[in-house]
């Protein structure tokens, strides 16, 4: 752990180096009044095109090109680089349309990768806390076979005389947490707070059952536990892939956009007719 520190300590002290020589250059020739512009957009333009490699390495696996997670440091340090440089680079304010949206866009595409790169070293130490682990394409098909379990044990408490007690629980709050959704705040922001309000309502009917009817309620107290669960994985998987999906449509279009304004900058110097 110490190691790693150190080694994210190197590259972020190789990264801040970077800028600030880049400034230094930029500040060089705005005083001999070059065209900074013009450098801190091929600077920017390569640092771009170095973000691509890492899918390119995740396709070539084949490949002994190093570790993926290496590369996966590089594309963090070297977005933080380009970010940084993409300050020095616009010109404040901006102005026209065009350059809003170009501006838009990269700022977009740098904070769903500054989110990315935080939500997947949380997300599996999160995931590691939970006592069973779920493929995110079985979740679905256990989350249904976990609400027939429940409701096959709130209808067998009636055979017990409980009727009156877990049966009418199960269809009043049961009933729809096993066999709905959750909302869009637990998706974006998952928390047990629903768990914990249920499990301490069915404890709350123990003086109304028998001992039978104990033996089913704690089944449903487990039952709720486990579909917490459930909801917990998706509500984490499914939001690391939706930022995932967000960063990588939103970096092919960053794509079109440079495209269209490199052109755009050299029609305008004059060196493309």
């Amino acid at each position: 752990m110490k190691l790693l520190t150190q080694r994210r300590m190197k590259s972020l002290t190789v990264t801040l180096t970077a800028v600030v020589l880049t400034w230094f250059c930029v500040d060089m020739i705005s005083q001999r009044l070059g065209d900074e512009a013009t450098f801190t957009g091929l600077i920017l333009l390569i640092s771009i095109v170095s973000l691509y490699l890492l899918s390119i390495r995740k396709a070539w696996i084949t490949c002994r090109l190093g570790p993926v997670a290496a590369w996966l440091q590089m594309h963090v340090y070297v977005g933080v680089f380009a970010s940084l440089i993409f300050l020095t680079h616009i010109r404040w304010p901006v102005r026209g349309p065009f350059e809003l949206c170009l501006a838009a866009c990269f700022l977009f595409v740098a904070v769903s990768g500054m989110a990315l790169g935080i939500m997947s070293r949380m997300t599996p130490r999160r995931l590691a806390a939970i006592k069973h682990e779920f493929a995110f394409e079985q979740i679905p098909a256990l989350q249904f076979s976990l609400a027939e379990d429940a409701h096959r044990a709130a209808i067998s408490s009636t055979k017990q005389g409980e009727g009156a007690t877990l049966s009418e629980y199960y269809q009043r709050r049961l009933l729809p947490y096993f066999q709905g959704r959750r909302g869009w705040l637990f998706q974006l922001l998952p928390t047990s707070i629903l768990r914990r309000k249920l499990l301490r309502e069915l404890e709350d009917l123990d003086r109304y059952l028998s001992s039978s009817g104990l033996g089913y309620r704690k089944q449903l107290s487990a039952f709720v536990q486990s579909k917490d669960d459930l909801d917990y994985h998706f509500a984490l998987q499914s939001r690391l892939r939706l930022f995932f999906t967000l960063h990588v449509a939103l970096t092919w279009t960053l794509v079109v956009l440079i495209a269209v304004h490199v052109v755009l900058v050299l029609r305008f110097s004059g060196a493309l007719i």
